[in-house]
Protein backbone atom coordinates (compact mmCIF):
# COMPACT_ATOMS: atom_id res chain seq x y z
CA UNK A 1 0.00 0.00 0.00
CA UNK A 2 1.57 3.77 -0.47
CA UNK A 3 1.84 4.38 2.51
CA UNK A 4 5.00 6.68 3.92
CA UNK A 5 5.84 7.66 7.67
CA UNK A 6 8.20 10.01 9.04
CA UNK A 7 8.84 8.15 12.17
CA UNK A 8 13.05 8.33 11.91
CA UNK A 9 14.43 5.20 12.30
CA UNK A 10 16.17 4.11 15.49
CA UNK A 11 19.64 3.98 15.58
CA UNK A 12 21.77 0.87 16.07
CA UNK A 13 24.94 0.86 17.78
CA UNK A 14 28.30 -0.04 16.34
CA UNK A 15 27.31 -1.96 13.12
CA UNK A 16 24.42 -3.97 13.65
CA UNK A 17 22.45 -1.09 11.92
CA UNK A 18 23.49 -3.23 8.54
CA UNK A 19 22.84 -6.62 10.30
CA UNK A 20 19.26 -5.59 11.31
CA UNK A 21 18.23 -3.87 7.71
CA UNK A 22 20.39 -7.65 5.87
CA UNK A 23 18.32 -9.69 8.91
CA UNK A 24 14.85 -7.86 7.68
CA UNK A 25 15.43 -8.19 4.36
CA UNK A 26 16.07 -12.37 4.91
CA UNK A 27 13.00 -12.54 7.06
CA UNK A 28 10.86 -10.79 4.41
CA UNK A 29 12.32 -12.98 1.35
CA UNK A 30 11.85 -16.20 3.12
CA UNK A 31 8.10 -15.94 4.03
CA UNK A 32 7.58 -15.07 0.68
CA UNK A 33 5.46 -11.89 1.82
CA UNK A 34 6.13 -7.48 2.11
CA UNK A 35 6.26 -8.23 5.83
CA UNK A 36 9.53 -6.65 5.63
CA UNK A 37 8.65 -3.62 7.68
CA UNK A 38 7.31 -5.76 10.42
CA UNK A 39 10.52 -7.19 10.91
CA UNK A 40 12.25 -4.43 10.58
CA UNK A 41 10.29 -3.11 13.00
CA UNK A 42 10.64 -5.73 15.65
CA UNK A 43 14.49 -6.21 14.74
CA UNK A 44 15.10 -2.21 15.12
CA UNK A 45 13.00 -2.32 18.75
CA UNK A 46 15.27 -5.43 20.14
CA UNK A 47 18.71 -3.25 19.13
CA UNK A 48 17.42 -0.36 21.00
CA UNK A 49 16.48 -2.62 23.91
CA UNK A 50 20.06 -3.79 23.77
CA UNK A 51 21.58 -0.19 23.09
CA UNK A 52 19.61 1.01 26.30
CA UNK A 53 21.99 -1.53 28.54
CA UNK A 54 25.05 -0.01 26.60
CA UNK A 55 27.61 1.95 28.75
CA UNK A 56 27.97 4.97 26.63
CA UNK A 57 25.37 7.41 28.20
CA UNK A 58 23.21 8.87 24.94
CA UNK A 59 23.21 12.79 24.85
CA UNK A 60 21.15 14.65 27.32
CA UNK A 61 17.56 15.65 24.90
CA UNK A 62 17.85 19.40 25.64
CA UNK A 63 22.11 19.50 25.06
CA UNK A 64 22.68 21.24 21.60
CA UNK A 65 25.53 18.82 20.14
CA UNK A 66 26.23 21.49 17.62
CA UNK A 67 25.47 18.90 14.58
CA UNK A 68 22.79 19.05 12.28
CA UNK A 69 21.31 15.87 12.22
CA UNK A 70 19.63 16.93 8.67
CA UNK A 71 16.18 15.13 9.71
CA UNK A 72 12.88 17.26 8.85
CA UNK A 73 10.97 17.11 12.59
CA UNK A 74 7.93 18.00 10.85
CA UNK A 75 5.21 20.83 12.24
CA UNK A 76 6.70 22.19 15.08
CA UNK A 77 2.06 22.32 16.70
CA UNK A 78 2.97 22.67 20.72
CA UNK A 79 1.01 19.73 22.39
CA UNK A 80 -2.39 20.97 22.82
CA UNK A 81 -2.25 23.72 20.16
CA UNK A 82 -5.76 24.45 19.18
CA UNK A 83 -5.75 24.92 15.39
CA UNK A 84 -6.83 28.13 13.89
CA UNK A 85 -9.34 26.32 11.15
CA UNK A 86 -13.27 25.83 11.38
CA UNK A 87 -12.49 22.04 10.80
CA UNK A 88 -15.17 19.59 12.49
CA UNK A 89 -13.74 17.67 15.12
CA UNK A 90 -14.83 14.30 15.71
CA UNK A 91 -14.21 12.43 19.24
CA UNK A 92 -13.67 8.46 19.51
CA UNK A 93 -12.71 6.69 22.82
CA UNK A 94 -10.79 3.34 22.75
CA UNK A 95 -8.76 1.19 24.54
CA UNK A 96 -10.02 3.30 27.49
CA UNK A 97 -7.95 6.58 25.73
CA UNK A 98 -9.44 9.80 23.64
CA UNK A 99 -9.26 10.76 20.33
CA UNK A 100 -10.21 13.33 18.81
CA UNK A 101 -10.09 13.81 14.82
CA UNK A 102 -10.17 17.27 13.34
CA UNK A 103 -11.06 16.68 9.22
CA UNK A 104 -13.11 18.85 6.58
CA UNK A 105 -15.17 15.53 6.34
CA UNK A 106 -14.75 12.89 9.09
CA UNK A 107 -17.02 9.70 10.14
CA UNK A 108 -16.60 7.13 12.75
CA UNK A 109 -18.80 4.11 13.05
CA UNK A 110 -18.45 0.98 15.62
CA UNK A 111 -18.62 -2.02 14.45
CA UNK A 112 -21.39 -4.20 16.20
CA UNK A 113 -19.54 -7.55 15.48
CA UNK A 114 -16.12 -6.87 17.14
CA UNK A 115 -16.01 -5.48 20.70
CA UNK A 116 -13.71 -2.15 20.83
CA UNK A 117 -13.70 -1.88 16.73
CA UNK A 118 -14.52 1.36 14.81
CA UNK A 119 -13.96 2.35 11.31
CA UNK A 120 -12.71 6.05 10.52
CA UNK A 121 -13.57 7.73 7.16
CA UNK A 122 -12.14 10.31 6.13
CA UNK A 123 -12.74 12.58 2.88
CA UNK A 124 -9.34 15.19 1.71
CA UNK A 125 -8.33 16.64 -1.13
CA UNK A 126 -5.13 17.15 -2.29
CA UNK A 127 -2.97 18.84 -0.02
CA UNK A 128 -5.68 19.02 3.09
CA UNK A 129 -4.53 16.90 6.20
CA UNK A 130 -6.70 15.41 8.87
CA UNK A 131 -5.18 15.44 12.78
CA UNK A 132 -4.81 13.20 15.61
CA UNK A 133 -5.26 14.63 19.09
CA UNK A 134 -4.72 12.43 22.10
CA UNK A 135 -6.72 14.30 24.70
CA UNK A 136 -6.27 11.24 27.32
CA UNK A 137 -2.94 10.31 29.35
CA UNK A 138 -0.50 8.67 27.18
CA UNK A 139 0.96 8.71 23.52
CA UNK A 140 0.49 8.43 19.79
CA UNK A 141 3.39 6.31 17.87
CA UNK A 142 3.55 6.87 14.57
CA UNK A 143 4.77 3.41 13.10
CA UNK A 144 6.83 3.04 9.72
CA UNK A 145 4.51 1.22 7.72
CA UNK A 146 2.20 3.99 8.24
CA UNK A 147 -0.04 2.48 11.54
CA UNK A 148 -0.55 4.40 15.20
CA UNK A 149 0.05 2.90 18.47
CA UNK A 150 -2.10 3.99 20.97
CA UNK A 151 0.14 4.27 24.44
CA UNK A 152 -1.65 4.83 28.05
CA UNK A 153 0.25 7.19 30.50
CA UNK A 154 2.65 3.88 31.32
CA UNK A 155 3.55 3.65 27.65
CA UNK A 156 1.73 0.46 27.35
CA UNK A 157 0.06 -0.30 24.00
CA UNK A 158 -3.89 0.45 24.55
CA UNK A 159 -4.68 0.57 20.87
CA UNK A 160 -3.78 0.68 17.35
CA UNK A 161 -5.14 2.66 14.02
CA UNK A 162 -4.19 0.25 11.17
CA UNK A 163 -2.51 1.74 7.77
CA UNK A 164 -4.85 3.71 6.26
CA UNK A 165 -6.68 2.56 2.99
CA UNK A 166 -7.11 5.09 -0.08
CA UNK A 167 -9.58 4.36 -2.68
CA UNK A 168 -8.51 5.01 -6.19
CA UNK A 169 -9.22 7.87 -8.56
CA UNK A 170 -11.28 8.23 -11.50
CA UNK A 171 -8.25 7.15 -13.46
CA UNK A 172 -7.33 3.98 -11.33
CA UNK A 173 -4.50 5.33 -9.57
CA UNK A 174 -4.20 5.29 -5.69
CA UNK A 175 -3.00 7.71 -3.79
CA UNK A 176 -0.37 8.20 -1.69
CA UNK A 177 -0.94 8.40 2.11
CA UNK A 178 1.56 10.81 4.63
CA UNK A 179 1.37 9.42 7.98
CA UNK A 180 3.63 12.00 10.68
CA UNK A 181 3.92 12.59 14.04
CA UNK A 182 3.69 15.89 15.55
CA UNK A 183 5.01 15.73 18.63
CA UNK A 184 4.05 12.56 21.29
CA UNK A 185 0.38 13.36 21.41
CA UNK A 186 -0.45 14.20 17.76
CA UNK A 187 -0.52 13.10 14.36
CA UNK A 188 -1.56 13.79 10.86
CA UNK A 189 -2.45 12.70 7.82
CA UNK A 190 -2.36 14.41 4.75
CA UNK A 191 -2.80 13.17 1.07
CA UNK A 192 0.13 13.62 -1.32
CA UNK A 193 -0.71 15.99 -4.09
CA UNK A 194 2.38 15.48 -6.59
CA UNK A 195 1.45 13.92 -9.88
CA UNK A 196 3.72 10.87 -10.49
CA UNK A 197 4.28 9.53 -14.23
CA UNK A 198 1.52 7.85 -15.98
CA UNK A 199 -0.79 10.09 -13.93
CA UNK A 200 -3.38 12.08 -14.81
CA UNK A 201 -3.10 15.63 -13.89
CA UNK A 202 -6.85 15.85 -13.12
CA UNK A 203 -6.95 13.24 -11.04
CA UNK A 204 -4.84 14.58 -8.80
CA UNK A 205 -6.93 16.88 -7.63
CA UNK A 206 -9.90 14.81 -6.94
CA UNK A 207 -10.80 14.86 -3.32
CA UNK A 208 -9.56 11.09 -1.75
CA UNK A 209 -12.32 8.87 0.28
CA UNK A 210 -9.60 6.86 3.03
CA UNK A 211 -10.59 4.44 5.30
CA UNK A 212 -8.51 2.73 8.30
CA UNK A 213 -9.66 0.40 11.16
CA UNK A 214 -9.12 1.93 14.76
CA UNK A 215 -9.18 -0.75 17.87
CA UNK A 216 -8.67 -2.18 21.27
CA UNK A 217 -9.89 -5.94 21.23
CA UNK A 218 -6.53 -7.87 19.25
CA UNK A 219 -7.27 -11.24 20.43
CA UNK A 220 -10.57 -13.42 20.28
CA UNK A 221 -9.05 -16.27 22.62
CA UNK A 222 -5.37 -17.74 23.41
CA UNK A 223 -5.47 -21.29 24.49
CA UNK A 224 -2.99 -24.26 25.32
CA UNK A 225 -2.36 -27.38 24.34
CA UNK A 226 0.02 -30.28 22.62
CA UNK A 227 1.77 -29.59 19.38
CA UNK A 228 4.59 -31.99 18.25
CA UNK A 229 4.67 -33.47 21.58
CA UNK A 230 4.46 -30.68 23.64
CA UNK A 231 3.02 -27.51 25.14
CA UNK A 232 1.64 -25.29 22.84
CA UNK A 233 -0.26 -21.68 23.18
CA UNK A 234 -3.04 -21.15 20.14
CA UNK A 235 -3.49 -17.58 19.28
CA UNK A 236 -6.43 -16.51 17.08
CA UNK A 237 -6.02 -12.42 16.91
CA UNK A 238 -8.75 -10.63 15.88
CA UNK A 239 -10.09 -10.51 12.21
CA UNK A 240 -8.74 -6.42 11.82
CA UNK A 241 -5.57 -7.24 13.94
CA UNK A 242 -4.22 -9.51 11.31
CA UNK A 243 -3.99 -6.78 9.10
CA UNK A 244 -3.18 -3.43 11.24
CA UNK A 245 0.58 -3.39 11.01
CA UNK A 246 3.25 -2.68 13.26
CA UNK A 247 0.71 -0.93 15.38
CA UNK A 248 -1.46 -4.22 15.41
CA UNK A 249 1.27 -6.52 16.27
CA UNK A 250 2.47 -4.49 19.53
CA UNK A 251 -1.09 -4.74 20.71
CA UNK A 252 -1.20 -8.05 20.32
CA UNK A 253 2.00 -8.88 21.98
CA UNK A 254 0.98 -6.81 24.73
CA UNK A 255 -2.42 -8.28 25.36
CA UNK A 256 -0.75 -11.96 25.19
CA UNK A 257 1.63 -11.39 27.38
CA UNK A 258 -0.48 -9.99 30.01
CA UNK A 259 -2.91 -13.08 29.58
CA UNK A 260 -0.14 -15.66 29.36
CA UNK A 261 3.18 -14.36 30.91
CA UNK A 262 5.24 -17.29 29.58
CA UNK A 263 4.81 -15.76 26.27
CA UNK A 264 7.05 -12.91 27.55
CA UNK A 265 9.97 -14.93 26.02
CA UNK A 266 12.22 -14.09 22.80
CA UNK A 267 11.45 -17.88 21.07
CA UNK A 268 7.68 -17.09 21.48
CA UNK A 269 7.62 -13.38 20.54
CA UNK A 270 10.71 -14.64 17.15
CA UNK A 271 7.57 -17.08 16.51
CA UNK A 272 4.93 -14.10 16.83
CA UNK A 273 6.36 -12.03 14.57
CA UNK A 274 6.87 -14.96 12.23
CA UNK A 275 3.10 -15.28 11.72
CA UNK A 276 2.07 -11.77 12.06
CA UNK A 277 4.35 -11.19 9.17
CA UNK A 278 4.43 -14.62 6.98
CA UNK A 279 0.83 -16.18 7.69
CA UNK A 280 -1.57 -13.48 9.23
CA UNK A 281 -4.61 -15.44 7.59
CA UNK A 282 -3.76 -18.39 9.44
CA UNK A 283 -6.86 -19.72 11.69
CA UNK A 284 -4.42 -19.79 14.76
CA UNK A 285 -0.66 -18.77 15.52
CA UNK A 286 0.68 -21.37 17.24
CA UNK A 287 3.71 -20.42 19.42
CA UNK A 288 5.56 -23.22 21.60
CA UNK A 289 7.87 -22.24 24.73
CA UNK A 290 10.36 -25.01 24.22
CA UNK A 291 11.20 -24.12 20.92
CA UNK A 292 14.52 -23.19 20.87
CA UNK A 293 16.09 -19.92 20.64
CA UNK A 294 17.41 -19.39 17.19
CA UNK A 295 16.76 -15.82 16.18
CA UNK A 296 13.87 -14.49 14.15
CA UNK A 297 16.01 -15.74 11.21
CA UNK A 298 15.90 -19.42 11.61
CA UNK A 299 12.89 -19.18 12.77
CA UNK A 300 11.36 -17.86 10.10
CA UNK A 301 13.54 -20.04 7.79
CA UNK A 302 11.92 -22.67 9.66
CA UNK A 303 8.54 -21.62 8.81
CA UNK A 304 7.78 -20.43 12.11
CA UNK A 305 8.28 -23.74 14.06
CA UNK A 306 12.25 -23.82 14.70
CA UNK A 307 13.58 -27.58 16.21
Amino acid sequence: MPIRATRPATRLPGGRAAVAALSAALVAAVVGLSGCTLVEEAVREREAAASDTSPTAAAPADQDTGQDTGQDTGPTREPGEETTDDRPVTTLSVGGATIEVAAPAATVEAEDDTPGLHTVTLELAPGEVADLALTSAGALDVDSDGSVTVLDGAGTPVAALAPPAPGERTDGSTPRVTVSDVDPTHARLQVDDRVRPGEDPRAADETVRFTFAVGDHAIDRATWGENEGGRSLAVDPSDWVRHAGEAGLALVRAQLVAAEPEADSTTMDDQLVCHAVGAPDKATWNLEPWRPDVGLILTATAHCNPV
